[in-house]
């Protein structure tokens, strides 16, 4: 499971231009839920193996098998429906109900598959993952899990995942590659393809 952040890694690197930071959560990040007992780098790491063990025992895996193996047990950690909120920008508040749901649903099949794509290119030796203790805010209501991700060639690579926690636990809503945010990419993309063709054709 070592290659789910450098999968991540791929999937952001390949697809993001060089973009900041979009700022901080919005209200829907409220403290007053009782303490995780799971820690988010926690988290991380106990991804990292159950992807790394999944992989290491499929021969040639598919990116179906790979997407299918995300759905169950990566795509929990995610908050999508933030991040599609986050991406829509201003037209999300001119989407209706089952319209911010379809883009929920697009965000996501769209991270995912693009993943499941990229871990289906990774050959042995995989890439070494270091995973450093999470950063929490003030109040305990996020925190920000830094990793490091080093491939057989020496390349290295900074990862960062944005956690908030609820009534579920630590959720996950952005991840950064070199400083490059996933949900800024996203927000690029998804305003260029409204202005372009419009949320119906978009959302389809």
């Amino acid at each position: 499971m070592r290659t789910v952040l450098a999968g991540v890694l791929l999937l952001v690197s390949s697809q993001l231009a060089a973009q900041s930071g979009y700022g901080q959560p919005d209200p829907l990040f409220t403290p007053g839920y009782a303490a995780a007992p799971t820690t988010p780098d926690q988290v991380v790491r106990s991804g990292i193996d159950r992807l790394s063990g999944f992989l290491m025992g499929v021969q040639n895996p598919s990116p179906d098998v790979i997407r299918g193996f995300l759905d169950r047990e990566i795509a929990p950690h995610f908050d999508f429906t933030y991040m599609a909120r986050w991406a829509a920008g201003p037209m999300h508040r001119r989407l209706t109900p089952p319209e911010q749901a379809r883009m929920t649903e697009v965000l996501k099949n769209l991270f995912l598959s693009a993943l499941a794509r990229n871990l289906g290119t990774f050959t042995r030796p995989l890439p070494r993952v270091d995973v450093y203790p999470a950063r929490a805010t003030a109040d305990g209501s996020q925190a920000t899990v830094p990793a490091r991700v080093v491939g057989s060639d020496g390349v290295l690579a900074r990862l960062s995942f944005r956690f908030y926690w609820n009534e579920r636990g630590w959720r996950i809503f952005d991840v950064s590659a070199n400083g490059a945010s996933a949900v800024a990419y996203y927000r690029t993309y998804f305003g260029e393809m409204f202005r372009r063709h419009g949320p119906d054709a978009v959302l389809r």
